[in-house]
């Protein structure tokens, strides 16, 4: 039926190392090491900061799956509802652990994810899933994160620290306080820091570790769960005879069964619009078929080009060698 090698088993043990392989990511997005050696959280405000966010990833993409393709996607079974929950922690994580430690840094970086959240155009379903677009967002913001957290393990609160040219160079003690100008300043409170200190190598290979952890386990449960939604859909289909199995698959592409809104209906639901796809379908080719039939084709008098090309395609000549002119309806070639 299709070049898909269907194994539920497989895909079920596919979600399930990418359930594991989110999940460590998460977790080690969330630690840090103190200068006593004690790992410690990095709080909660993030993770709830990035649940929200999450949240509405969630709410997004499943209105405008339910707009596009007339039904909202849900977990039907435990594998898709573990890969659901899964993503999401995954994703709360991620966006938790690269935010700003406070201020306007952090609604600034809020408000650019929300933004590329709600622009998204593309048909999704209910789990979290990350573009390369936002992948690239949260590695900068990743970036800067760990940028500040550096300056804060140095005992320097301030994200940058710019040089005044002309009063660098005048040798007065009193305007020392006036010689640099600090772009954005922390506190070891607003970075989280542990009592005890940070100890900034080991921290930042752990968070560095679990966020790309986390993106290739959200990353793997988007591709596992598309492939256990087709799993359910072709097991659908397979409820039929095999002859009419076969046509449904030819009219019906399984390249196409997400974009059809198959993904994520219930047993029922699915049946019902496998059906009106069928029969849609089939109806527009009868339509075109009487169409052709009726059609008065004549061939073009220009032996090769777009004409030619579309000519063959609904008559279904073999194409001409170039340079060959068309043969004339009644057979015979012309001289």
């Amino acid at each position: 039926m299709s070049a898909h090698t269907h194994d539920p088993e497989a895909t079920v043990k596919q979600l399930a190392i990418a359930c594991l392989t989110t999940a460590v990511g998460g977790l080690l997005l969330g630690v840090q090491l103190d200068t006593t050696g004690r790992f410690v959280g990095t709080g909660r405000t993030t993770l709830g900061i990035g649940a929200l966010v999450s949240l509405l990833a969630v709410l997004v993409t499943s209105l405008r799956a339910a707009r596009q393709t007339g039904s909202a996607w849900l977990p039907r079974d435990v594998a898709a509802a573990l890969a659901s929950g899964t993503a999401f922690f995954g994703f709360a994580s991620a966006v938790g652990a690269v935010l700003a430690p406070g201020g306007s840094w952090m609604f600034f970086e809020v408000g650019l994810l929300v933004g590329l959240i709600v622009l998204r155009r593309r048909t999704a379903g209910a789990l979290p899933e990350l573009t390369p677009g936002m992948i690239g967002l949260l590695a900068l913001m990743l970036l800067f994160r760990l940028w500040v957290t550096y300056q804060g393990s140095e005992h320097r609160w301030a994200v940058v620290e710019l040089e005044v040219p002309l009063l660098s160079a005048i040798p007065f003690g009193f305007l020392d306080p006036v010689r640099h100008v600090s772009l954005g300043a922390f506190t070891p409170h607003e970075l989280g820091f542990p009592p005890a200190g940070l100890d900034f190598n080991v921290s930042v290979t752990l968070w560095s570790l679990g966020f790309v952890l986390t993106v290739i386990g959200i990353l793997w449960i988007a591709r596992a769960g598309g492939e256990h939604e087709d799993d359910r859909v072709h097991a659908t289909i397979l409820q039929l005879p095999p002859g009419l199995a076969s046509l449904v698959s030819r009219l019906l592409p399984e390249e196409e069964w997400r974009q059809l809104g198959l993904h994520g209906l219930s047993e029922r639901r699915r049946r019902k619009r496998i059906e009106t796809l069928v029969r849609r379908r089939v109806s527009a080719r009868r339509e075109f078929e009487a169409a052709l039939r009726q059609a008065d084709l004549q061939p073009p008098d220009t032996p090769s080009g777009f004409a030619v090309e579309i000519f063959d395609l609904l008559t279904g000549r073999e194409a001409l060698p170039p340079g060959r002119p068309p043969a004339p309806p009644g057979g015979e070639e012309r001289p």
